[in-house]
This record gives structure tokens, C-alpha cells and sequence, in this order.
């Protein structure tokens, strides 16, 4: 029978699980548990760390996102390397937390009409040319000072366009709302960021100098069917908003960014 693991958590900062991988990477490291043997199983994990279930599988879960181990259903975690391949991951748990607004802002509609979008537009909406819309323009700005952070043209699907009556009287994100309205299930979210410039007939609700440079999130989301249900294009004054990320290095692959609600 094979001697129980015994090792220490680093001493560091961080969340229980992230010290766990780094303690079993440094096993690995030291030729504790060379390439082609198997870690520790989940339940001697727990015991050796004093952990829950889902904190030593959430760090098996990185060592697998590193390319350092591979789960095996039934026979346990095999060790593939001791070198990690290098990567820069933004931890990005739900789309609120990716591109959140402050708190103390809010949406002032200040219109909403049919359209039928041609040219560039369709594009951006990936949609053929002469598809109907529905779109809502609006100001969001700070409670507090009135300071605008962007001006929003949100498109949604015709027959969603009586929505609107619950922008600016609720703070969640506009995909909720029509989820809960006409039960849209979120499949796929979409997101485009690109420069350009203020546009003359915004530039005076923004309160900046036409031309301003400014930042476009597009973002596109798909529901049913694989239906893009929603299209949301906000422009952000260059002086007036800064998204704001952290990174961390080594921590899981880019080829697995998600999402979850």
C-alpha cells in the first residue's frame, strides 16, 4: 500500500484552493509525484488539507487547465507534466462581473423605435440587411452627479420591445429582464471592444467635444434556438469611464474562458 501524502500549504495569501495547487505543483516539482503517477485521490486531499470537496477539485480543476494533469474517471488524476504552460486568465465568473456598471447609476431611456438596419450596422448585429429591430437608446449616467458614462443602443428581437417599460425602473442587466419576461434562455454571449470618436448628435448628452475619442462595447446574446436575441452597443467617453481587469498568470488556459450564471 502506498504511504500517504504528507505536505504544507504555502505560506501565502489566497484562496484555499489556489494554495492547494501550488502545493501540489511543488510535489510535483520535487519528484514527490513524478510525470505518470497519480496525485493524492480527492478524499485523502481533503483530509491532508483539511478542505471541502469542491475546494481540492476546483485546484485539481487549475493543475488541468495548466496542462499539468488529467482527470480520470475511476482510476484518479494523472500527472502530465511538472511545467506549466504559460497564460494570462481573466477569472471571469458571470457577465455582470466582466462588464458591471457602478451601483449608483442608471439608464434613462430616451427612445425607442423599429428599424430596419442596413450596412455596417447589420454587420455589427450579425443579421442580414433589412432584418426589424427594435431599438432602445438611452443615457446611462452617476446618481450622484449626473456625470454620463455612456450612451446605450440596445436591439432587441420585434416582438421584445415592450421591455423597454422596465428600463431605468430596474437595475439589472437587460438580458435578465427579457430572460424573465419571455423565458430567453443565455446560451452565448458575445463581445466586441473597438475604438472610435463621438458622434456630433451624442456629444452634447455625453457632455464632450465631438470627436472624443471613445471605447464600443458591442455585445451579442444568444438564446433560444441559437437566436441572437439581443445586441448592445454602448460608447464610453474616453475621459469619462475606465474598465478596470485583473490577470493572472498560469492559472487556467484562455482556451477556457466561461461563463456561468
Amino acid at each position: 500500500m502506498q504511504p500517504k501524502a504528507t505536505m504544507s500549504l504555502p505560506d501565502e495569501e489566497g484562496p484555499l484552493y489556489r494554495r492547494i495547487a501550488n502545493a501540489l505543483m511543488a510535489g510535483m516539482r520535487e519528484g514527490r509525484f513524478p510525470v505518470g503517477s497519480l496525485l493524492p485521490g480527492e478524499l485523502e486531499l481533503i483530509e491532508l488539507f483539511s478542505a471541502s470537496r469542491h475546494t481540492v477539485r476546483e485546484a485539481l480543476r487549475v493543475l488541468e487547465d495548466m496542462g499539468l494533469v488529467r482527470r480520470q474517471r475511476g482510476r484518479g488524476t494523472l500527472v502530465l507534466s511538472v511545467d506549466a504552460r504559460p497564460a494570462f486568465v481573466q477569472m471571469v465568473r458571470s457577465p455582470s462581473e466582466l462588464f458591471s456598471y457602478p451601483g449608483d447609476s442608471s439608464f434613462r431611456v430616451l427612445g425607442d423605435s423599429k428599424i430596419r438596419v442596413s450596412g455596417a450596422l447589420s454587420r455589427r448585429l450579425k443579421c442580414a440587411s433589412g432584418t426589424e429591430w427594435a431599438c432602445i437608446s438611452g443615457l446611462r449616467t452617476l446618481e450622484g452627479n449626473g456625470m454620463p458614462i455612456c450612451w446605450s443602443d440596445v436591439y432587441v428581437i420585434p416582438e421584445y420591445q415592450s421591455i423597454v417599460k422596465q428600463l431605468g425602473r430596474s437595475s439589472r442587466p437587460v438580458y435578465e429582464l427579457l430572460a424573465a419576461a419571455f423565458g430567453e434562455q443565455v446560451h452565448n454571449i458575445g463581445v466586441e471592444i473597438y475604438a472610435s470618436v463621438v458622434a456630433d448628435e451624442r456629444a452634447a448628452a455625453l457632455n464632450v467635444e465631438p470627436g472624443t475619442p471613445s471605447l464600443c462595447v458591442c455585445r451579442r446574446y444568444r438564446g433560444n434556438n441559437d437566436r441572437i436575441f439581443e445586441v448592445s452597443i454602448s460608447e464610453h467617453p474616453a475621459p469619462n469611464f475606465t474598465y478596470s481587469f485583473e490577470f493572472d498568470r498560469g492559472w487556467q488556459s484562455s482556451e477556457h474562458w466561461s461563463w456561468s450564471q
